[in-house]
């Protein structure tokens, strides 16, 4: 019987072969972030297309750009910072891909396997499949939404698990992820009002960064946050909402300072986080502009400076 892992790695390329990405690659690997995001989109396209014309998807694409994903992160963190900086061309497929990438990171912090790492990222990717099975006037729709609206939203869970699972048993974990995706810990999500032990981490993985990449995506409809407010919001008022080791995760891969963030130094300076600094999450790397170019401020290695606050006035660009 295949396993999810075996399907994924028969579509990644060998590193060998060119797949992996070194640190000497620099802009290469900034076109290789770029390049997976344009396949995935795709990729997201073709499917959303399928099951929108009540035909089965193939998902064998999505599962070879998920070994992708996995060495570009275990490279660089532009995607994050691609993922958190509040732009979207299309938000149901963009969503898709944001919610994969900040997964991944999560997962990562967690310290999954390989295999729960590619299923986490899996899931981040097609965790809405199930919303695309309802009308697009419904989906789409900016007013409010009367409370049959609510309850027919709130079946795409489970129509995303027998999606998921019509292809088979290779793909049963990741249809269990995606059905509790909505459910929290204190038993106020849906569709099932699960709590605690009864939910899956991994789907309070997908589940929380969904709500952050919900907060800070700009919607015509509202303003969005800075990467620092929703991940300060999270931290502090969703602790009975998601589990505090997925919460842990959270603040120290995408930390309170998400890459991104422009902030204020002690020394009066004005900077923006380029790095995370997953062992010091409250001191990354901050690069600041100024006359004669940019440099570089490590503050796990400067003790003497740190950060005083996030600027939220500025937009993350």
């Amino acid at each position: 019987m295949a396993r999810l892992a075996d399907l994924i790695r028969e579509g990644t390329p060998d590193s060998q072969n060119g797949g992996a990405l070194s640190p000497e690659l620099g802009s290469s690997a900034l076109n290789s972030d770029r390049s997976w995001c344009v396949s995935t989109r795709q990729e997201l396209w073709k499917i959303r297309e399928v099951v929108r014309s009540s035909r089965i998807p193939s998902l064998t694409g999505c599962t070879n750009l998920v070994g992708q994903l996995v060495q570009l992160l275990n490279h660089s963190d532009e995607l994050v910072r691609w993922a958190l900086n509040g732009q979207t061309e299309d938000y149901v497929l963009d969503n898709a891909l944001h919610v994969a990438v900040l997964a991944a990171k999560v997962g990562m912090g967690l310290q999954y396997s390989q295999q729960n790492l590619e299923r986490l990222v899996l899931a981040g990717l097609l965790h809405d499949i199930g919303m695309w099975t309802l009308p697009v006037s419904l989906v789409e729709k900016r007013d409010a939404l009367s409370e049959e609206e609510r309850d027919i939203l709130r079946t795409h869970p489970e129509r995303g698990r027998r999606i998921l699972a019509a292809q088979g048993s290779v793909f049963e974990c990741v249809s269990a992820i995606i059905a509790q995706e909505h459910e929290r810990c204190d038993g106020s999500g849906y569709p099932c009002r699960l709590k605690d032990g009864q939910i899956t981490e991994s789907a309070l993985v997908v589940g929380m960064v969904d709500t952050l990449d919900a907060m800070v995506t700009l919607r015509p409809y509202r303003k969005r946050l800075t990467p620092h407010q929703g991940v300060r919001e999270l931290l502090l008022h969703a602790k009975t909402t998601f589990s505090l080791p997925v919460l842990k995760a959270l603040g120290d891969q995408i930390t309170l300072y998400p890459i991104g963030t422009d902030v204020r130094l002690n020394t009066g300076e004005h900077g923006t986080v380029t790095k995370v600094n997953s062992r010091y999450p409250l001191r990354p790397v901050v690069t600041i502009s100024t006359l004669g170019g940019a440099s570089d401020v490590d503050l796990s290695r400067c003790p003497s400076a740190h950060i005083v606050e996030a600027l939220q006035g500025r937009s993350v660009q």
